[in-house]
């Protein structure tokens, strides 16, 4: 044959092979080779698909909306004459001076189909919501409470602005920057803990990650230490060393959560919380709803594993720290306003609670709010009863480590003040500071002796430090300020400030603050003298 080729010519040898049927059958194994490569290469880079894949299977209405409307449109719109019936209108164009006449052809079928589609799909939407609530609702344990557990043992004092700040003070290295915060159990404290990951596109082809910076979150003073490590696997590099390339390989239909690092025997741990979905059926409509997975668990070596929540529960590297995921706590409790169906949650309203968040012009404080009780890591989440109220109708504590639910109600005559007014309250208490130049951040919930307070870190614009910590009682609204260490010691213990002696720097802070205090008085009295 190839000599035969040679003696013809190309173009001959084209012939003799389409005489001979060669090339079809080629063109259709290059067809399928090609889908073969396809095939291959999709799945390979399959995590770069998890997004948009992820987006649909949680969220099945829409396939199944698209699949009705496409039914309706095929077997029952065209019975409709109106919509089936091809339609023609003539218009009229001026071109140069001279009028020409032109005639469009259209049908009313495509239009109604995307009608009837923008109509089913939010519909389906609303039902999906309404089903997994429902749910979620009937199925979860609130087990009811009548005293909330003290957290005056770890306090959170150090918001994370200021942490940031300090973190990214310290940091001296050229091509790197800090990722994506967490509050963790470091030591037995609660500790800000920042990632370093490369900074550039070229360079997260090219480095790791270096290790972390830790902050004490339990003090109002600078602090910051760097644990250097490198880390194989992590958030912030390309290609293969990706932290989401790793652990979707490991299991792909799951959601997760914003990873946090855990630091245990001079080694660094990438913790990455996971959701999975089960299928329902509610009124006819496909729903997903959410459930714990487990924890991806990532060390410095790159080696990936999935723990089961009972797993994750007593693995020595996050055993005692918080393992239930923080945005499916929120949906959980947020799942309690159907408690009594879904009629009650549309008109009637009783017993229904709403989830209010804290804003301020720096930052969203959304609930749920980390504290560490003497039962262990909690989430807590304060609700308001429907309406316009800003008082605190009932207290959920989430178990950071199980997943379960607590549930504090307070008598219908007897309601607290929630974090949206005790911001107002602190800034009441404190008329001389100029709150153009200071914010009010993280109003955190602190359980003192079974009574609920709210402390605010009121800090600069510029984030540079810590002004005060003002704790706000909810029963009587009264503000209680502390200033330094020894102030905000004095009120954890439940004693007067006065009682305890400062000493040191503190009692210079207090000197200082005292100058200060009575400068902005003085401002303060010359304003309104003029």
């Amino acid at each position: 044959m190839p000599v035969e080729f040679a003696k013809l010519g190309i173009s001959t040898g084209l012939e003799v092979l389409l005489s001979k049927g060669v090339v079809e059958p080629m063109k259709k194994y290059l067809m399928w080779a090609s889908l073969a490569i396809v095939l291959v290469l999709i799945w390979f880079f399959r995590t770069w698909f998890h997004a948009p894949v992820m987006f649909f299977y949680t969220r099945p209405e829409i396939l199944q909306g698209l699949l009705f409307t496409f039914l309706l449109s095929r077997f029952v719109l065209p019975r409709w004459r109106f919509l089936s019936k091809e339609r023609q209108f003539t218009a009229t164009y001026n071109n140069r001076g001279q009028v020409s006449k032109k005639t469009y052809r259209f049908r009313l079928l495509p239009a109604g189909a995307v009608l009837l589609c923008l109509f089913i799909l939010p519909a389906l939407f609303v039902f999906a919501s309404w089903g997994r609530a429902t749910y979620l609702s009937q199925t979860l344990s609130y087990s009811k409470v009548n005293r909330l557990p003290d957290s005056t043992q770890l306090i959170r004092l150090m918001p994370y602005e200021v942490a940031y700040r300090y973190a990214k003070d310290s940091l001296q290295l050229s091509q790197y920057k800090l990722g994506t915060e967490g509050m963790v159990l470091v030591d037995g404290r609660l500790t800000w803990v920042f990632p370093l990951i490369p900074d550039g596109l070229v360079i997260t082809f090219l480095n790791q990650n270096m290790g972390v910076v830790l902050i004490d979150a339990t003090t109002q003073e600078k602090n910051s230490r760097m644990v250097s490590r490198t880390l194989r696997v992590g958030e912030g590099m390309q290609i293969t060393d990706n932290l989401w390339w790793n652990i979707y390989r490991k299991r792909y239909f799951v959601t997760t959560e914003d990873p946090y690092y855990l630091v245990s025997s001079d080694d660094i741990y990438t913790v990455v919380p996971a959701i999975k979905y089960q299928f329902r059926l509610y009124w006819g409509v496909i729903h997903t709803v959410p459930q714990f997975a487990g924890l991806f668990l990532v060390d410095s070596d790159g080696n990936v594993s999935l723990l089961s929540p009972e797993e994750a529960i007593e693995h020595p590297v996050t055993a005692g720290n918080r393992i239930f995921p923080e945005l499916l706590a929120r949906q959980y409790v947020n799942a309690y306003q159907y408690r009594l169906g879904v009629l009650n949650k549309l008109f009637i309203h009783k017993d229904q609670i709403q989830i209010q968040d804290v804003k301020s012009p720096i930052q969203l404080n959304r609930q749920p709010f980390l504290v560490m009780t003497t039962e262990g890591p909690m989430w807590f989440v304060g609700t308001e009863p429907y309406g316009e109220s800003h008082g605190i109708f009932k207290i959920f504590l989430v178990n950071a480590v199980n997943g379960e639910i607590s549930l504090f109600e307070l008598p219908e005559d007897d309601t607290l003040t929630g974090p949206v007014r005790a911001a107002d309250y602190v800034r009441r208490a404190n008329p001389i500071v100029d709150w153009s130049r200071f914010h009010l951040v993280e109003p955190l919930p602190f359980i003192r002796n079974g009574s609920l307070y709210w402390k605010l870190a009121v800090i600069p614009e510029d984030a540079a430090g810590i002004a005060y910590q003002a704790f706000v009682d909810s029963r009587t609204n009264e503000v209680y300020e502390a200033r330094t260490a020894t102030e905000v010691a004095a009120f954890l213990m439940g004693k007067p400030v006065e009682s305890v002696p400062a000493v040191g720097s503190d009692a210079q802070e207090d000197v200082i603050y005292e100058i200060m205090k009575r400068l902005r008085e003085n401002e303060e009295l010359l304003r309104r003298l003029q």
